[in-house]
């Protein structure tokens, strides 16, 4: 869907995922589910929430508001892979080599990296975004008059985890639609008998008009990690731009980053996040490495890598992302 044309004024401001108990349709099943009819049949809510087969034939959920936005999420790394305002125009961008076979992660929308973020002793961004997450909760709350569909999935350690983090543990992720916000919100609870370090990000796609006119704001003044050049031994440098924009190769992590980030996509619009527990942001494209697409997509995405999450025998680490459509021409 093309991007070109698109500018947006909220009509609801900003609001996480509520934790409170839904006032109108739930679902909550603690049997899972394999096939998407058996999903529609428990988690399910008509008009707000719906299990399909993507591509490939891997399950992926659909929430729908009533104002015309949606989104959808595949099951396999709880990435989301659309995000779309109630117009049809596409927020997210998913690259022409993604794969949804299950082969390797679906390369855009928003990937998970944990519990690692880049390289490091387990392969590369963790192994959150390469396994089926299971659903655990679907809702459709009033607020007041709209319903916000929600969807909540988790993954827990396995054989096949435990080979790479030594540990038991639980990430909760949920999705859900606010307005034509989109809000997500991970939650890792520590299930073991000994504390765990992590590092983690949400590896957000964002299309863009055209790569050299894309603008990121608010990152002016702050340290960052410039991995451009070698990401394992990354340039420690000062931000001294009030617009980052993009002329080669770019990845940079802006360290203690603040909880308001805007990319401008070149049409009039922006992309704000607003974030909590996140603390460090970073933008990456990939310039001629992806010679097909770099110029239709910009990477901002909220990260906890700076100082690692420490989580305690069952204490949790949480952090939130809402994502607005922001007209920057007023």
């Amino acid at each position: 869907m093309a991007f070109s044309s698109l500018k947006s004024s909220m009509r609801c401001g900003a609001r996480p995922c509520a934790r409170a108990p839904a006032k109108a349709a739930r679902r909550t099943v603690t049997v899972v589910a394999s096939s998407v009819a058996e999903l529609n049949e428990k988690y399910g809510i008509p008009g707000s929430v719906e299990f399909k087969d993507g591509k490939s034939g891997s399950p992926m959920v659909v929430l729908k508001h009533a104002c015309g936005s949606s989104a959808e999420m595949y099951l396999y790394g709880a990435c989301v892979t659309s995000w779309k305002q109630p117009s049809g125009d596409e927020i997210l961008y998913v690259r022409p080599d993604a794969v949804f076979d299950k082969s390797k992660p679906i390369s855009g929308g928003i990937p998970h990296c944990f519990p690692q973020f880049g390289p490091g002793p387990m392969q590369q961004h963790g192994f959150a975004r390469n396994l089926d997450w299971t659903v655990s909760t679907t809702s459709a709350d009033p607020n007041p008059d709209d319903k916000d569909p929600m969807v909540e999935v988790v993954l827990t350690e396995s054989d096949y985890t435990l080979k790479m983090f030594p540990y038991k543990f639980k990430a909760v992720y949920c999705v859900s639609l606010h307005g034509e916000q989109l809000n997500c919100e991970l939650r890792v609870i520590n299930t073991d008998d000994k504390p765990f370090d992590f590092t983690a990000a949400l590896h957000t796609y964002i299309e863009v008009l055209a790569i050299e006119k894309a603008k990121v704001t608010g990152l002016k003044g702050l340290t960052y990690l410039c991995k451009a050049k070698d990401p394992k031994t990354p340039e420690t440098k000062v931000e001294d731009r009030e617009e980052v924009t993009f002329s080669g190769y770019t990845d940079s992590v802006y360290l203690n980053s603040p909880s308001h980030v805007e990319l401008e996509v070149g049409t009039g619009a922006a992309i704000a996040l607003d974030s909590s527990g996140w603390e460090d942001t970073v933008v990456w494209n990939p310039h001629l490495t992806m010679k097909d697409c770099y110029q239709n997509f910009c990477c901002v995405e909220n990260a906890k890598f700076g100082k690692p999450a420490t989580v305690a025998p069952g204490e949790s680490w949480s952090a939130t992302v809402t994502l607005s459509v922001v007209d920057v021409t007023k």
